[in-house]
């Protein structure tokens, strides 16, 4: 076997280029190129989902304290001493008797004297 050296010479006016040996390495060295495209191509969207991911993270720790805020603040405004501070303050009084329910029962006799 033969060793084929290249010379600078060679390396520099390009002549190693159109060499037999470098022509049938050519579509390998293409889709090396292809798989090297896409593995940057590949990262660079996955770290942009990253970001996103920890971006959504954040805000869903930061909806769920807002949530926890609210539904806290919302139980104190319903309790009812907070009901009637809030209404004397707008001039409404509160009942403090106890309620009382009227049943109406229909009068069946009318049907019966026709």
């Amino acid at each position: 076997m033969k060793k084929k050296n290249i010379k600078t010479k060679d390396f520099i006016d390009g002549t190693f280029l159109v060499k037999q040996g470098f022509i049938g390495w050519l579509p390998f060295i293409f889709l090396l190129l292809l798989l090297i495209i896409l593995y940057i191509s590949n990262r660079y969207n996955i770290e942009k989902t990253a970001k996103q991911i920890d971006k959504l993270e954040t805000e869903i720790g930061y909806l769920q304290k807002k949530h926890s805020e609210q539904k806290g603040l919302y139980q104190k405004q319903t309790q009812m001493l907070e009901l009637e501070k809030v209404l004397t303050d707008k001039g409404i009084k509160v009942s403090k008797q106890e309620q009382k329910q009227i049943i109406l029962i229909p009068d069946n006799s009318n049907k019966n004297k026709k």
